[in-house]
C-alpha cells in the first residue's frame, strides 16, 4: 500500500433515522386514507402511490454522507456527526452484504465489536464503493462480497 492516503465517498444512511420516518410516513398515509370519504378501492390505489413518494422522503431526510480514507496503516471513517479510526492490524475482514437498495457493509475487528454501517443506492449518484473495494484489497484486508 502507498503511503499517500487514498479518499472515498460513499452515500450511506442513518439507519435508525431512516426506519423511522419510513414506518411513520407509512402509518400517516394509512390512518389519512381511513379517513377520507371514497370507495375502499380508491383509497387502496391511492395508499399504494404514496409508499414510493414515503420512501424517497425517508431516504433523503436520512441520508449521511461518509468519506473513507485509507492509510497506510489505519481507516477513517467520518461523517457529519463522527469519526471512527480503525487500525488495519485490527480489521480482521470485511463482509459487503448485498441488499436491495444498498449494501450493508460490515467491518469485524480482532478486538471490539463490528463496525455496520449502511450504504445506499437509492435516488443517489454513483459513489466510490468499486474504487474502495479495489483499494482495500490491495492493502491485504480480507474482503467477502456477498
Amino acid at each position: 500500500m502507498q503511503s499517500n492516503p487514498k479518499t472515498f465517498y460513499l452515500s450511506t444512511l442513518h439507519r435508525g433515522k431512516y426506519m423511522f420516518i419510513l414506518l411513520t410516513s407509512i402509518l400517516l398515509i394509512g390512518v389519512g386514507m381511513s379517513k377520507v370519504p371514497i370507495q375502499e378501492i380508491y383509497k387502496i390505489i391511492i395508499a399504494l402511490l404514496m409508499v414510493p413518494l414515503a420512501l424517497y422522503l425517508a431516504i433523503k431526510c436520512s441520508t449521511l454522507e461518509s468519506t473513507w480514507r485509507l492509510d497506510a496503516d489505519k481507516l477513517n471513517i467520518s461523517n457529519k456527526k463522527r469519526t471512527i479510526e480503525f487500525a488495519l492490524s485490527n480489521i480482521s475482514h470485511i463482509r459487503n452484504l448485498r441488499r436491495s437498495g444498498g449494501n450493508l457493509i460490515i467491518i469485524n475487528q480482532n478486538k471490539g465489536a463490528a463496525f455496520r454501517t449502511w450504504r445506499n443506492k437509492l435516488f443517489q449518484k454513483e459513489d466510490d464503493l468499486p474504487l474502495l473495494v479495489e483499494a482495500i484489497k490491495e492493502a491485504n484486508i480480507e474482503y467477502y462480497d456477498m
